[in-house]
This record gives C-alpha cells, sequence and structure tokens, in this order.
C-alpha cells in the first residue's frame, strides 16, 4: 500500500498545477475518442458488446467502490466536538477506569437539582472518587455509591442520586485536595504539502495518578481513508520512517477531521520522548498534518 502513498504524494506536488493538468487530460480523453471513432473501434465493440460488457462491468464496479471507499474521505468533513474529561482531573479508585468515572460525574452534570444542602459538584466528586487505600469494605462501598449516583443521574432521582453521594463520603474517611492538570507539551498543526492541509492546536496535559492525555482543539485537516494520531519522536516528519522512528506510539483513529477532540495516553509512556503529534493516513503511509511539540512554559 506504500507505492499508492508514493503516488498520492506525486500527486500532492502536483496539485498546484492541476487546472493546466486537467485541461491538457481533456484534450487528450478527447483526441483517443476522435481517434478511435476515426478507426471505428466503437463499431468492433458494438460486435463484441456482450463480451466487452462482461469484462467492463466488474472492473468498473470494482474501481467505483475502491474509488468510493478511498476517495470519498477527501470531499467529506467530519466533526468531533468533545470537551475536556471531567475524570481527568480526579484521581480512579481502584478496580475503576476513567470512563466510568467520566460517564457517572457527565450524568451527574445534567442534573439541576434544588435541594437545602448544595449537592457536590464534578470537582467535588473527583476529589472524594480521588481516595486510595481503602479497605475491601471501604471500597465496595464507594462502588455502590457511585453505582447509585449514575443510576440517578440517569433517571433523573435526587433522592437516589444524594444517598449515592453520602454513601461515597461515608466510605471515606479523609479528603485529598485536588490535583491540578499540567500542560506538558504543545504544537500547532501545519500543512504537510499543497494538498493536504492541517492547522490547530496539540497539547499533552499530564492529570493526578501519572495520567496523561493529548487535546487536540480547533482542529481542521484534510480529511482522509484511515487517518490515526501518532506521537513521533522525530520533531517534523515528512515520510512514513520518520513518523515510525523508534519509540513511536499509535493513539489510534482520528476521531474528526474537524473540532476538539480528546485521546488518552498510556500512563507508561515517557512524555519527553515525543516531539510531534502526526495525522497520519495509516493504510497508504502519508503524512496529512504535523504539529512540533514544545516544553509548555
Amino acid at each position: 500500500m506504500s507505492t499508492f502513498g508514493d503516488i498520492e504524494r506525486t500527486f500532492a506536488d502536483l496539485y498546484p498545477y492541476r487546472w493546466a493538468i486537467g485541461a491538457v487530460v481533456l484534450v487528450l480523453i478527447a483526441g483517443v475518442f476522435a481517434f478511435g471513432f476515426w478507426k471505428e473501434w466503437h463499431l468492433a465493440i458494438w460486435r463484441h458488446r456482450l463480451l466487452v460488457g462482461a469484462i467492463a462491468v466488474p472492473i468498473l464496479a470494482v474501481n467505483i467502490r475502491l474509488g468510493w471507499s478511498l476517495g470519498s474521505p477527501l470531499f467529506t468533513n467530519v466533526t468531533v466536538e468533545e470537551e475536556f474529561p471531567l475524570s481527568f482531573t480526579a484521581v480512579v479508585p481502584p478496580n475503576m477506569e476513567h470512563a466510568e468515572v467520566e460517564e457517572i460525574m457527565a450524568g451527574s452534570a445534567k442534573l439541576s437539582i434544588e435541594e437545602s444542602e448544595a449537592m457536590p459538584t464534578g470537582a467535588d466528586m473527583a476529589r472524594t472518587a480521588g481516595m486510595s487505600g481503602l479497605s475491601a469494605s471501604g471500597q465496595a462501598m464507594l462502588r455502590e455509591g457511585l453505582a447509585m449516583v449514575s443510576g440517578g443521574a440517569e433517571d433523573e432521582n435526587p433522592e437516589l442520586l444524594a444517598k449515592g453521594v453520602d454513601m461515597m463520603n461515608q466510605a471515606l474517611s479523609s479528603d485529598v485536595d485536588k490535583l491540578q492538570v499540567v500542560r506538558l507539551r504543545t504544537g500547532v498543526f501545519k500543512d504537510a504539502d499543497a494538498f493536504h492541509r492541517g492547522k490547530g492546536q496539540a497539547t499533552i496535559y499530564s492529570g493526578p495518578g501519572g495520567s496523561y492525555l493529548l487535546r487536540l482543539e480547533e482542529l481542521d485537516v484534510t480529511n482522509g481513508p484511515a487517518l490515526h494520531v501518532y506521537l513521533s519522536t522525530h520533531g517534523d516528519p515528512t515520510r512514513s520512517e520518520e513518523v515510525k522512528a523508534p519509540g513511536f506510539l499509535d493513539l489510534g483513529k482520528l476521531k474528526g477531521n474537524r473540532g476538539n477532540q480528546n485521546y488518552p495516553i498510556p500512563a507508561d509512556a515517557d512524555i519527553s520522548t515525543f516531539n510531534s503529534v502526526v495525522i497520519y493516513c495509516k493504510p497508504f503511509a502519508v503524512v496529512f498534518s504535523v504539529a512540533t511539540l514544545r516544553d509548555s512554559t
């Protein structure tokens, strides 16, 4: 598939001259049709129309299917808007995932409840959920309280929500200060070439408990087939071997070529080794856009 990438890069280099090349191609096509008509190729095709059809139709169908699957992303845009994750500021309790805490906190944030005693905010819940070192019974009570909060948020049941929060408080003997999110490295996306364009900002954050997050903001890149988000050790990669220099990390498929998006980074990753964020077409090995990372001050 890298051969297709080389072909695409060649076309990208010719992209600024697309109108002149298009005019030449149209003239050549017209010339071929005129020559074929003069040689009466159309009569021969008509005489053997069944054979020509049997050969041409499958080839045409395959080319249309392949061309649409590979080319349609270039003419469409997918916008994904994600808020900064609420759970990223929380130290997640044992045996829980960030996604589980995020779901519970997001559900609670949708409720508007009038009580004589103010309900805790998402940040309060994050601090409460951030306790570690609980006994087995304490962990079980905490999880049961979180389940109640989730159910109360889903059913818009203030009583169940309040009961769950109370159980969480009982499970914890003390509180911890909210740990601040730290901006570690940041960069601005740029065009890879005249055809593969990109803009927006990439930022790596650190959170409590050694968690890391890549956030893309105001992203707007040329769409393409199977785009992925890579962290590369190379500062400004232009080719596949530079993107995949030793130590690179694939964070998965790009959620959308436009918008604001979050990509969790494994906790064991060495952030200091990454020097760029790359929007990369995985099947064709083509760089669409690069953001060179620099330490935040």
